[in-house]
């Protein structure tokens, strides 16, 4: 399956609610997957983005969490689920959040990265050598 985008994104876990880095990356199929690091072998989860997400909260509208220490409130995104579940990430800016939620919409799917989290793809990710669209 081809890589559509790739970055690092703060994750709270589900049970104890502790902050963590993970890999996310968005598939050419709209799955949006989250590993333990950028070779993406080691998958934790994955959402299909165009039937499971209901919306997204970003910034401010997130009242019901607090960001990871030392990052800002406006970095925030909550994923609501359609089966009531919550994805809380961290993005480092709102710009980031605002980009990173621009995964949903009605036609297409696009995943934004700025240039400082876009990685390159290794051979171990993609199977060839490649760069991440701009």
């Amino acid at each position: 399956m081809a890589l559509v985008r790739g970055g690092w994104l703060w994750r709270q876990s589900s049970i104890l609610r502790r902050w963590k880095r993970n890999w996310f990356a968005l598939w050419l199929d709209g799955t949006l997957g989250y590993y333990h690091d950028e070779t993406a072998q080691d998958e934790e989860d994955r959402v299909l983005i165009q039937f499971n997400v209901r919306d997204i909260k970003i910034g401010q509208e997130c009242h019901d969490i607090q960001p990871p220490e030392g990052r800002s409130r406006d970095g925030l995104l909550t994923v609501n689920l359609r089966e009531g579940s919550r994805l809380h990430l961290c993005a480092e800016t709102r710009d980031d959040a605002v980009c990173a939620s621009t995964a949903r919409t009605k036609t297409t799917t696009r995943w934004c990265l700025p240039t400082r989290m876009r990685p390159r793809m290794s051979a171990a990710t993609t199977g060839r050598p490649m760069q991440a669209p701009a």
